[in-house]
């Protein structure tokens, strides 16, 4: 009697529509980057109506030798959902594929396409030629909505390694900055002395709000009449769904072939996330992106501001509470932190708020430097800013290179891994599967 060979596929049982199955994705990675660049380390699609119950990654990184042997580095993971109709000048394209879904021309050659196909192999993103860039744009979305101040966008700072870059420090008294130039009315806030001057100072702070201190959304102003506006941010941009980290200090290593002791430091992770669960309610993206922030100090910075609290208003009385323009403090040109500064003689206004909250640096390893000449010792991470512009949020990739040994162009941090995810959704597998040891 001859046997009919049979394939079975999935479960005796066959599935009805509703039923929702798991499906776990697993992304390798292997990525080179530089400090405060912010590196993709993957991309998965997920589509509408799924469920991410749980998401876990294992990697193993290290850097190469750097100067200095005992400041210590953080180390972030991010996992970002990125809805496909937000992606930068793609969001039309990405709908118009299911409008007709006989029609299928692939979006980068519809009518009115903004966006092409990839007429070369993109390394930095991992893209082939005739693929569309959907990593480059949710890497831009990502950038613009979390790792950007406000009115700030990803291509308005200097790229490191071909990414944009994080800022140096998540908040510091240098936050408020500003070259007495832009500061609105300055004859108002030049001539206030008592508590007579408060009301130009606070219309003149409000008014323009020249530093970046009363900015507020289009949805905040709408509140501050009580008009209650209704919440739609989660489609407006990426949604954090999972962030890992870890602080680790270098360690020191001898060289085998010429016995020349370095230092590097170096990051094992292991971390899962299964409490929070993320419906997916439109095709997307999650995407995965890495950041090395070492801990540095400013060059150019030539005392604490602490020393500066010389006025009453400068200790932030209580009755001053609820002014907050009160606290703006003028150094006149060659005076304050900022010291004698050659690239640009101005005075400058800061914020003495700040201080109390977001705090300071000491160092007395490095003299001050008018020149911010910022060269990295073996025992301190120095770097040139703030500069002529006043902007201490972003570093070049000349001041990333200059902390290792080898300053070269290839000297960076290295990630090795993998992520893996359980979505619940209606896919599942209908290849034949000939191995029969799953592990």
């Amino acid at each position: 009697m001859a046997l009919t060979p049979r394939l079975v596929l999935g479960s005796s049982s066959a599935l009805t529509p509703t039923d929702r199955v798991g499906r776990y994705p697993k992304h390798t990675f292997a990525t080179f980057s530089k400090p405060f660049s912010i590196t993709p380390i993957g991309i998965a699609p997920v589509l509408a109506g799924e469920t991410l119950r749980s998401i876990f990654m294992e990697s193993r990184v290290v850097t190469d030798p750097i100067k200095n042997a005992i400041g210590g580095w953080k180390k972030d993971y991010f996992f970002f959902y990125v809805p496909a109709t937000i992606l930068f000048e793609m969001g039309d394209q990405f709908r118009n594929m299911f409008v007709d879904l006989d029609d299928q021309v692939p979006m980068g050659q519809q009518p009115g396409a903004l966006v092409q196909p990839l007429a070369n192999d993109d390394k930095q993103y991992y893209t082939a030629k005739g693929g569309m860039p959907y990593l480059q744009r949710a890497l831009w979305a990502i950038v613009d909505s979390y790792f950007r101040d406000e009115g700030e966008y990803q291509n308005n700072r200097p790229y490191i390694n071909g990414y944009p870059v994080a800022q140096i420090r998540e908040a510091t008294w240098l936050d408020s900055l500003a070259d007495k130039d832009l500061v609105p009315d300055q004859a108002a806030l030049d001539a206030a002395s008592d508590t007579g001057d408060f009301e130009r100072l606070l219309s003149a702070f409000e008014t323009l709000r020249s530093l970046g201190l009363a900015n507020i959304s289009w949805d905040e102003y709408l509140a501050s009449f009580g008009i209650a506006t209704p919440s739609t941010e989660e489609a407006k941009k990426p949604q954090i769904i999972a962030h890992f980290n870890d602080f680790q200090y270098p360690s020191n290593t001898v060289n085998p072939v010429d016995g020349a002791p370095s230092s590097a430091v170096s990051w094992v992770f292991r971390e899962g996330e299964n409490k929070k669960r993320k419906f997916f309610k439109e095709p997307g993206f999650v995407v995965a992106i890495t950041l090395a922030r070492p801990k540095l100090f400013f060059n150019g910075l030539a005392g604490s501001m602490a020393s500066h609290l010389d006025r009453a208003w400068d200790w932030l009385p209580e009755l001053l509470l609820h002014t907050p323009s009160s606290s703006l403090k003028k150094f006149e040109p060659g005076t304050g932190p900022l010291g004698d500064r050659v690239t640009d003689t101005d005075g400058y206004f800061a914020d003495m708020r700040d201080l109390f909250v977001h705090g300071d640096q000491f160092q007395n390893r490095t003299a001050f430097d008018p020149n911010v000449t910022g060269e990295l010792s073996a025992f301190h991470s120095g770097i040139n800013l703030p500069g002529a512009d006043l902007n201490w949020k972003y570093p070049t990739e000349a001041m990333t290179n200059n902390m290792f040994k080898n300053p070269a162009g290839s000297a960076g941090i290295y990630d090795d891994g993998y992520f893996s995810m359980s979505i619940q959704g209606k896919q599942r597998d209908t290849t034949p599967n000939t191995n029969a040891l799953l592990v």
